[in-house]
């Protein structure tokens, strides 16, 4: 038994896209935090991001047009590099950046809750912090085990996602038939620097480029390279659009100073009680399920990695055994081992879950923007072995890595005791990992073709050259 091939449609790579864009739950954390360096500017630095994710979703298209599989990024990156070095750390870097991610939004459920209900005079009791981790882990990790992943992203994620999207092109309308249009917001402010609107912009781009995520669909979808494609771009123009209407929203409708609203721990859900607290309840509600859904999107990719990774017997075998639903258990486990391990030991060494929040933020940081790097860089690569490579291909993408890397520069400071001891940890593992089994296996060589068939790469990429000659 294996995933269940050819089960999913667009709808479902569309839902898979934005559960990790998640567009309200990156406007209540991500936006939040991109406000305290911008200001004002946050709305410049998110149309910017939109530019910066475009190309990256581009760069990204230009691997998903010609190669589809269970293993997405790290699949692309040995297609690219031909070295199965490569293909083991960036599979490595996107289980840890997808674990790490879900230990971020599981503490950030917790800290929407204890910040609204302060607003309401309700002090959260000692255990909320343990519960909220709980579900922000449990749920996840339950549902991916459950569910089928066609009902799972069509029937819950796809609808919570869409909802969201409502939610806040609506503030966007209301902001503009209240207070009018400000083109005013759409330029920096007088005495931003470009370092403080940088470091916004590639916050938002984390968030946005999270459409990526529908690559681990590619063994399970129809027609996979037309299909995942289109999932991708159709989650960067309704969930990155989504993003900046709410965040003009925002900041539109603030009434206080915006210095103020660059302190303000949840401008966004504050402003909602202008709305009275049925309307509180409602963005509360949906933040929390957009984080959730997150969390359901990023629990499917790295569930996925593993899997794959067994079956290039790099990682155990026992990775690739599936449930009644053809769903990965084993793998899913893990994952969910990994993101527990990641939100309690930052707790535990830094005693607080805003301390927290804010080590392993960097951590997931760092690793989701290297791994992108690897693939931005490979994309001519690919296209000069197939022979496919023109200006667009040899020049966007690696204008997407500059932008990443420019990103790590401007939003990643001199890494902390804890944030150093937790890289080298975990870089030394893969590497003892790699040096005792990992590279006795085939990390990245195996794809499906049109019809979901699992071929290795090598096999793939010859009937691929010898149809574009015949053509």
């Amino acid at each position: 038994m294996g995933l269940s091939k050819a089960s999913l449609s667009i709808r479902e790579a569309y839902g898979q896209a934005m559960a990790v864009t998640a567009p309200l739950g990156s406007v209540v954390s991500t936006t939040t935090a991109a406000i305290a360096y911008a200001g004002q500017a946050v709305v410049f630095a998110t149309i910017l991001a939109l530019i910066g994710s475009a190309l990256w979703v581009y760069t990204l298209t230009r691997y998903s047009t010609q190669l589809a599989s269970a293993g997405g990024f790290y699949t692309y990156g040995a297609a690219a590099w031909r070295r199965k070095t490569v293909a083991y750390y960036e599979a490595i870097f996107e289980v840890i950046a997808y674990s790490s991610l879900n230990a971020v939004n599981a503490l950030t459920i917790y800290l929407v809750l204890d910040i609204i209900l302060q607003l309401l005079n309700i002090t959260l009791p000692p255990y909320a912090l343990g519960l909220a981790i709980f579900v922000g882990l449990a749920y996840p990790t339950i549902a991916s085990y459950l569910i089928h992943i066609r009902r799972l992203l069509s029937y819950i994620v796809s609808v919570s996602a869409t909802l969201e999207v409502i939610f806040l092109y609506a503030l966007f309308a209301y902001a503009i038939a209240t207070k009018g249009f400000n083109p005013a917001y759409f330029i920096p402010a007088p005495g931003t620097s470009f370092g403080t609107i940088g470091t916004a912009m590639i916050l938002s781009i984390v968030s946005i480029s999270g459409a990526g995520a529908a690559t681990y669909l590619g063994e399970e979808t129809k027609t996979p390279r037309k299909n995942i494609t289109a999932g991708i771009w159709l989650a960067l123009i309704l969930g990155g659009g989504a993003i900046l209407a709410g965040t003009y929203g925002l900041v539109a409708l603030w009434n206080g100073s915006f210095s103020s609203l660059s302190n303000y721990p949840q401008p966004l859900l504050y402003e909602l009680f202008r709305f009275g607290l049925p309307i509180v309840m409602l963005g509360l509600a949906l933040s929390v399920n957009s984080l959730l859904a997150s969390n359901i999107g990023t629990t499917v990719g790295a569930a996925r990695v593993l899997f794959n990774l067994a079956r290039e017997k790099v990682m155990p075998k026992v990775f690739e055994k599936v449930n009644k639903e053809n769903e990965p258990i084993v793998a899913i486990m893990i994952v969910g081992l990994i993101s527990a391990l990641f939100t309690l030991i930052p707790l535990v060494v830094t005693g607080s879950p805003e301390n927290a929040f804010t080590e392993i933020s960097v951590i997931s940081s760092i690793f989701w923007l290297s791994g992108r790097i690897i693939d931005g860089l490979g994309v001519p690569l690919l296209y000069w072995f197939i022979g496919r490579l023109n200006i667009a291909t040899a020049v966007i993408p690696v204008v997407s890595s500059l932008i990443n890397l420019i990103g790590i520069g401007l939003s990643v400071q001199v890494p902390d005791t804890f944030q150093t001891t937790t890289l080298i940890t975990i870089l030394s593992v893969a590497t003892l990992w790699y040096i005792l089994k990992g590279r006795y296996g085939k990390p990245g060589t195996l794809v499906v073709d049109d019809n979901n068939e699992l071929m290795t790469i090598d096999e793939y990429l010859k009937r691929y050259k010898q149809t574009a000659r015949i053509a």
